[in-house]
């Protein structure tokens, strides 16, 4: 790691420490956990929304067989130094997955896409804030989240 991401690494997990913002990066992380993200295609399709249900989970299945392979492959330390190779530091998962969602559903519903982005954003860096990751990691699963979302709906479009 370099020491520029170093400094900003701690400059937002130590320095930038307030209650308040801790609290909301906290409920971000819980609520953003990849386990979460299959909740989403499951309600679309009981309300009956079979194309954005679809998208949500193929997202969500590139996710799992992306995340993983380059945790396992990569084996990067997190920050704390303690994590298993399945659970390494690169890419974030929770970013991954935030991001995807935040392209699937922005396609079917434009007018989110502002608040999906931030969400999606906001989740980066209470991984960051919350010492879990450091910056490339978030960087590195935002980039593959949006691929992953952009792939998804590619791949829809042509069917």
């Amino acid at each position: 790691m370099c020491d520029f991401e170093e400094d900003i690494f701690h400059t937002i997990s130590d320095e930038w420490q307030v209650k308040p913002v801790t609290y909301m990066t906290q409920s971000v992380s819980f609520f953003s956990s990849p386990a979460f993200t299959a909740v989403p295609p499951v309600a679309f399709y009981l309300r009956k929304k079979k194309d954005v249900a679809q998208h949500g989970a193929l997202g969500f299945i590139g996710d799992c067989a992306t995340v993983l392979p380059l945790k396992l492959l990569i084996n990067r330390e997190r920050p704390d130094g303690e994590s298993s190779r399945w659970n390494s530091s690169f890419p974030s998962g929770h970013t991954t997955f935030s991001f995807t969602q935040a392209v699937i559903y922005s396609h079917h519903y434009p007018k989110m896409k502002i608040p999906l982005f931030v969400y999606a954003t906001l989740v980066g860096f209470s991984r960051i804030y919350l010492g879990e990751h450091y910056p490339t990691d978030v960087l590195g699963g935002a980039l593959l989240g949006i691929s992953v979302g952009v792939l998804t709906i590619e791949l829809f479009k042509n069917s």
